[in-house]
């Protein structure tokens, strides 16, 4: 996906830690510690990305490789990309930056042997779950009571194999 003339997609650096910290704070109401956010970054620096627009992040992905259990109804333990979190500016939506920015993060996923693609998502948050629907994602579950306010999420996945074994190619 193309963004627009002058916002720049990239993988996140040391010293955007503090801009990712001001985009999460202002954008979303679930926020973390910064060490919280150095820890993924030296961990998953694959999957830690950001967008700058002007030489300021203004959008952010931060992602991490897991091994977990699948979704899917037979149990089984697989290697995973988990979209811990995503957001954009308010000035700066509607122009595709998360959709990139996610894009950008399966490519990282499957670049790294994941079979599959996970996140959690506020029900009541009608447009992030149209955009991971047209991206392929599918809700897998409910966990009731998940944000710290007592709303619900939906546990989003996405499959990053086709049928005949070979990876996806968004």
């Amino acid at each position: 996906m193309l963004i627009p003339y002058g916002y720049t997609l990239r993988k996140a650096r040391e010293e955007d830690i503090d801009g990712v910290i001001n985009v999460n704070s202002v954008a979303l109401p679930e926020h973390y510690t910064h060490s919280f956010y150095t820890s993924i970054f030296s961990t998953n620096p694959d999957t830690f990305l950001v967008i700058e627009y002007n030489g300021r992040v203004v959008a952010y992905h931060m992602g991490r490789i897991e091994y977990g259990f699948s979704f899917k109804t037979k149990p089984q333990i697989v290697k995973k990309g988990h979209i811990i979190s995503i957001a954009v500016l308010e000035e700066h939506r509607r122009k595709g930056l998360a959709t990139a920015l996610l894009q950008r993060a399966i490519e990282e996923f499957k670049k790294h042997g994941c079979e599959t693609s996970f996140l959690e998502v506020r029900v009541s948050n009608d447009p992030a779950i149209s955009m991971y629907k047209k991206l392929g994602y599918h809700v897998a579950q409910r966990i009731r009571g998940y944000y710290n306010d007592g709303e619900d999420a939906y546990v989003m996945e996405i499959d990053l194999k086709n049928k005949n074994g070979d990876r996806h190619n968004n």
